[in-house]
């Protein structure tokens, strides 16, 4: 260990430890290069798809933010598969390494995000009252608020842990980057909670929105809760568990939990929301605020509509 810790110094900073093992390990070009293209190509007709709708949507006054979104974190994506792609020709520099780890754990709070965002529509249509309580949304704001904190901890201390082989900085380090991943774990339940609270009994006065009932979007934001939630739950665990050398890697620092538990899970959401048309099904009218403001829409279009009969006649 003496010996490793000393060829590390020798070559830093900053310090990229090949005696510990990480989750997807040390990318290789035999391996990891023909997998990075297929998920470039994968993200790239996603983010394609999701700013194409975006723009049609748009230009036909058809607001929805979350296709944009989308767009951005498959972009991000791209971005971390073209780092890893480039670190396995480069194994030796450290700063392609540290951007691939800061990308890989960065861009997946997007639809973490949107889950969220999206479980709120459900429950303030099936829940107005307790939906549109200003403690709930003052709530959801600190979380916002926490959750950019953390985001910025981790980058902070992750890119700290990379300059220094002081031993109680990397321990302070490890501690924090291991607080802002339970947080976001935490960020993550408020999504399947609120959706559960979507299941009780709905008020008198719960609304519609957007296409198609309420019960097929429990369905589709079930699924890419349960995906959301998993992917959560395995960054929070590998992150918890005592670190294991490079030679004796666990199961979960295999490249193919690593692709398969993270990046095909992104892609199922991604493209789960694509061909359910998300942004019809979860669309909301403009300035939304209070109960009933959802189902507004609709009674437009119906008094539009019985006006244009009144004048035909």
């Amino acid at each position: 260990m003496a010996m490793v810790q000393a060829r590390e110094a020798r070559s830093g900073p900053p310090y990229v430890s090949t005696s510990i093992a990480s989750v997807g390990g040390h990318p290789t070009v035999d391996q990891d290069i023909p997998i990075c293209a297929v998920l470039i190509f994968v993200y790239l007709v996603g983010a394609i798809a999701n700013m194409t709708i975006y723009q049609l949507n748009r230009r036909k006054g058809h607001k929805f933010f979350m296709s944009c979104a989308m767009f951005g974190f498959c972009m991000s994506r791209v971005s971390t598969c073209v780092l890893r792609l480039v670190w396995a020709t480069r194994p030796e520099n450290a700063h392609i390494a540290i951007a691939a780890q800061i990308f890989t754990n960065v861009g997946v709070l997007v639809i973490y995000i949107v889950v969220l965002l999206l479980a709120l529509r459900i429950f303030r249509a099936t829940h107005s009252k307790l939906g549109w309580n200003r403690l709930l949304g003052k709530t959801l704001t600190v979380s916002y608020v926490l959750l950019l904190i953390a985001v910025l901890l981790t980058i902070g201390f992750t890119i700290l842990s990379y300059y220094t082989l002081n031993l109680t900085l990397k321990s302070v380090a490890l501690w924090v980057q291991r607080g802002s991943i339970l947080y976001i774990m935490i960020f993550n339940v408020m999504s399947l909670v609120l959706l559960l609270m979507s299941l009780l009994p709905h008020a008198p006065d719960n609304e519609n929105f957007g296409t198609g009932s309420i019960g097929s979007k429990l369905i589709i934001l079930g699924v890419a809760v349960f995906f959301s939630i998993f992917i959560a739950a395995f960054r929070t665990g590998t992150a918890w568990s005592v670190p294991r050398p490079a030679s004796n890697p666990a199961w979960y620092d295999t490249k193919a939990a690593f692709y398969v538990l993270l990046f095909i899970f992104e892609i199922i959401i991604v493209y789960l929301f694509l061909f359910t048309r998300f942004d019809r099904r979860f669309w909301v009218p403009d300035g939304s605020k209070k109960s009933g403001d959802y189902s507004q829409i609709e009674l437009d279009s119906l008094i539009t509509n019985k006006t244009l009969k009144q004048d035909k006649m």
